[in-house]
């Protein structure tokens, strides 16, 4: 599947892209994107997982740092401004192979937010950056379809 079609609106949803993201913040601004890096490295398990998407996202002080308070933040996020939110998530793979239920659950909660953004009119995607273990999730490429 093309990145250009997550841009274009078509396509939400939790991803891994093939090959370099050189030039994916330039792309995702030239979209009128919102970009939330969000840097796993050295994260094991869901206590490290819950404090580097805190760090990310800025959550409220509420959050619980557990499943159900990362849904509702997620969900709950204002996005009235850009023209839609792609969350790069890179260093993934070691909280992948380190403590891969929490993993699966982590995507499974991503997928529910970009439904709901699309829901309140603003497309998102969350795009796993670099290698890591094997996934079920959908590739994406740089090319145009």
């Amino acid at each position: 599947m093309s990145l250009s079609l997550v841009f274009a609106g078509e396509r939400r949803g939790v991803f891994r892209l093939e090959g370099p993201t050189n030039g994916l913040l330039d792309q995702a601004a030239e979209h009128g994107w919102n970009v939330v890096v969000l840097d796993t490295s050295g994260v094991h398990d869901k206590d490290g997982f819950m404090a580097a998407v805190d760090d990310a996202f800025d959550l409220p002080a509420w959050f619980g740092r557990n499943w159900d308070a990362l849904d509702e933040c997620l969900r709950a996020l204002d996005l009235d401004d850009p023209d839609g939110l792609l969350v790069l998530w890179q260093n993934w793979d070691s909280f992948a192979i380190a403590d891969p239920d929490a993993f699966e659950t982590a995507v499974a909660v991503f997928l529910d937010a970009t439904v709901a953004w699309h829901d309140d009119e603003t497309p998102g995607a969350v795009v796993l950056q670099g290698d890591g273990p094997e996934t079920d999730l959908p590739t994406l490429t740089r090319g145009q379809h």
